[in-house]
Formats: C-alpha cells, structure tokens, sequence
C-alpha cells in the first residue's frame, strides 16, 4: 500500500477521533477496510479496526464521561500523531509501533471501563474479516483471526446466504487498476 493513502486514512481517523465525530471515524473504517482488501493490505486493515474501535469506545456514554477519559484520549492521539509522523517519513516500523501502542490503549480502556465480555477489537478483526470475505476475498484471505470465530459471525450474519455473486479476481483486479488509475 503506498504511504499516502495509509496517512489519509490515519489522518481521517485522528480528525474524527479528536472531534468525537464517531460517524466520521465509521466511514473512515469502513472506507479503509475496503481498500485494504481490495489492495490485500495487512496494515491498512489494522488502521480499519482501530478507527472502526475508536468509533466504538467513542460512542459508548459510560467510558466518555469516565473520569480518565480526558487523559485516554489523549494518550490515544498521541500515540497516533506519532504513528502519523512515523508513516510519513516513510517509517513502516515505527508506524506499527505507534499504532499499536493506540491499540494497546484502546483494549486496556475497553478491559477496565467497558461493559462486554468480548473486547472490542476482537469484534472489530471479525467484522472486517467478514466484511472482507463478503467483498469476494477467499476465506483464508480473509481471516485475520481464528477461522472458527469467523465462520460463526457470518453465519449469524447470513453473508454467506446472499443471492449476489461474489467478486471474482478479475473484477478486484480491475477495480483495483481503477483505483490505481491504469484503467
């Protein structure tokens, strides 16, 4: 995935989040989610689960008015605007970095102040994971998490049941090349 549009999407997901704007972190999510599995982008789809997380924890009135929330949100942008200066000196590694000391944060925020059982990342991996393979991607492409997790949401989620016919690999390699301008 070329650097500029892993900062464009990281960009997105900071503007939203420093605004609460949990509708602007969805779309950014989702958005990303989707060129992540159209570009088979390992890192773009961790950047997808951590603003469609954002979005979660965002939306949830109990841990916004916690009393640490303040210095969550915080610690969070921090570790995100660092990611952002990491991926724009082209630092891949001190992006993963950066971005998964945010993650870190989000999930220790979700075990002390949220009120589930299942911690909100690992929901997010299962989604997107679904959201990928309802995209066209094969199974295994799809799962970033256990197969057997997977295989559940999206029974419950019927994805599997629609009538539409998935994509083929020549519709994502040609909507891809339109992304990418050579079509």
């Amino acid at each position: 995935m070329e650097h500029k549009t892993l900062l464009s999407f990281l960009k997105k997901a900071i503007a939203g989040f420093s605004k609460a704007d949990i509708f602007a972190l969805r779309e950014t999510a989702n958005n990303a989610i989707e060129e992540a599995a159209l570009a088979s982008d390992k890192q773009l789809a961790k950047l997808a689960m951590m603003a469609y997380c954002l979005h979660k924890i965002s939306s949830k009135e109990h841990i916004v008015r916690h009393g640490r929330w303040k210095e969550i949100k915080h610690d969070i942008l921090f570790d995100l605007r660092k990611a952002e200066k990491s991926i724009a000196a082209k630092d891949f590694e001190d992006f993963d970095k950066n971005l998964n000391a945010a993650i870190d944060s989000i999930r220790t925020t979700d075990e002390k102040i949220g009120n589930y059982a299942q911690n909100v990342f690992e929901k997010a991996k299962v989604k997107y994971a679904s959201t990928a393979y309802s995209m066209g991607l094969g199974l295994g492409q799809a799962a970033a998490l256990e197969k057997k997790e997977l295989l559940r949401y999206i029974g419950i989620t019927r994805i599997a049941d629609r009538d539409r016919p998935t994509v083929g690999i020549g519709e994502r390699l040609r909507r891809f090349k339109r992304k990418i301008g050579e079509e």
